[in-house]
């Protein structure tokens, strides 16, 4: 139905002297012959429909979706979701160097969004805009090899008083908090590059890069959209890392969130078990989730055991919650 009615009204806006435009979701059942397609769902709806002939928008949720957070969500107004900091949108290019020559001469350029579901006034408005969108506009105008952060970080501070002397109301970079800090340094720790053996395999759309993504070192940042939070829906996490041999052990720890407008909830609770051939465990502690079911703010907690022990295998179970949804977290730490 869908494919049946982009090739209908294509043939009429043809017919009246227009083209269509439409979001990625277009490429499915077959693309219209003179479409353009906006790539929101990331790159790859751009890059299949240049592949195919047509002309594409790179405007990828990652970089490009203005309504989400710029800085620490602690410090910000309520947004929809998502961390999208300065930086990041600066570093994107929307040219993927799989395609030709001629193929990159099909993308147009790069489009903002910004969606106003949590955003009540002009003002609020203007502040999720700047300086984010002239870090997008400098994306589109200057080759990668050309770009430079520091450079354009220098300028952007400069920019945010010449906006606020036209009656902008600009983000106040100068004051910018940054990424979650623990997600700014890889830790080590005993765990690190240990095997991984899973109970409940994690969700296809947030692996984190898959099975030793709880034990690379690399602790998530503010949301779970960046590649570190690995997430469980409708199943308990269960997952067991074997040490290699045995150790003295002092702590085990994970951290969760919960923004529940998304479904990310807290587990229900959390046991830590400790093993010495892998088959016969010692419950460490059992963790209570003392988080509403209705708070809705973003938030993270951990869920942690110390002490004194030893052992091969530790096992960490998180539970989930009543309201079921998503488990996310981002690492184990074994110490």
């Amino acid at each position: 139905m869908q494919s049946y009615l982009i090739h209908r009204i294509e043939k009429f806006l043809n017919a009246n002297g227009r083209r269509l435009l439409g979001w990625d979701e277009i490429l499915q059942g077959g693309l219209a012959p003179d479409a353009t397609v906006m790539s929101w769902r990331g790159e790859q709806g751009g890059v299949s429909a240049v592949k195919a002939g047509h002309q594409a928008i790179m405007t990828p949720g990652e970089y490009c979706y203005f309504d989400h957070y710029q800085d620490d969500p602690s410090t910000e107004p309520e947004a929809i979701s998502d961390y999208l900091p300065l930086q990041k949108v600066y570093s994107y290019n929307p040219v993927s160097d799989s395609l030709s020559v001629n193929e990159k001469k099909m993308i147009l350029g790069v489009q903002a969004n910004l969606w106003t579901e949590y955003i009540p006034t002009l003002e609020h408005t203007e502040y999720m805009i700047y300086p984010r969108l002239l870090a997008l506009a400098e994306v589109a105008w200057t080759a990668p090899e050309l770009k430079s952060y520091p450079d354009f970080h220098h300028r952007a501070l400069k920019a945010i008083p010449f906006l606020e002397s036209r009656g902008y109301h600009a983000f106040n970079l100068k004051k910018e908090v940054g990424g979650r800090p623990v997600s700014l340094v890889r830790e080590n720790h005993l765990a690190v590059g240990k095997k991984v053996t899973y109970a409940n395999k994690y969700y296809k759309g947030y692996t984190a890069g898959g099975d030793s993504a709880l034990v690379d070192g690399w602790r998530g940042n503010w949301f779970y959209d960046d590649h570190r939070w690995q997430g469980f829906i409708g199943k308990d996490m269960d997952v067991t890392i074997d040490l290699g041999s045995s150790m003295p052990v002092h702590s085990v720890s994970a951290d969760f969130m919960q923004i529940i407008g998304p479904g990310v909830w807290m587990p229900k609770n959390v046991e830590i078990l400790i093993s010495e051939d892998g088959t016969t465990f010692t419950k460490l502690k059992q963790i209570e989730n003392e988080v509403p079911e209705n708070y809705e703010r973003l938030l993270h907690k951990t869920f942690a055991w110390e002490g004194n022990t030893a052992g091969r295998y530790i096992r960490y179970v998180a539970h989930l919650n009543s309201k079921g949804g998503f488990i996310f977290t981002d690492e184990i730490v074994v110490k």
